[in-house]
């Protein structure tokens, strides 16, 4: 069963920032980097409950070969899985979860 899915306009600009930081370095490596985003989200979104809580309610699931994590709060009674930021491991996930 595939839950609802939002994504946050801040995990948005984390994809997109992330994405612009990968092109400049090497052409066609942000697009790499939004595949293995794209594959994380939806593996999130079909099986929410396969990732365990990790900072009070977000959930984190890790990117495949890019040092990023697509953090999440699921709602099992509603069924909505919303996607909020998105970051890469040198980030300081506690700050950044308690931000709006």
């Amino acid at each position: 069963m595939s839950h609802e899915l939002r994504i946050t306009s801040r995990a948005e600009a984390d994809i997109a920032d992330a994405f612009d930081w990968y092109e400049q370095r090497v052409p066609g490596l942000g697009v790499d980097f939004l595949h293995c985003v794209d594959a994380t989200i939806s593996s999130v979104q079909r099986s929410p409950q396969f990732f365990r809580p990790r900072h009070s309610s977000h959930r984190l699931a890790m990117t495949p070969r890019f040092p990023y994590a697509v953090y999440f709060i699921c709602n099992e009674f509603t069924g909505l899985v919303s996607i909020r930021p998105v970051l890469g491991f040198a980030q300081n996930a506690p700050a950044y979860l308690e931000q709006p």
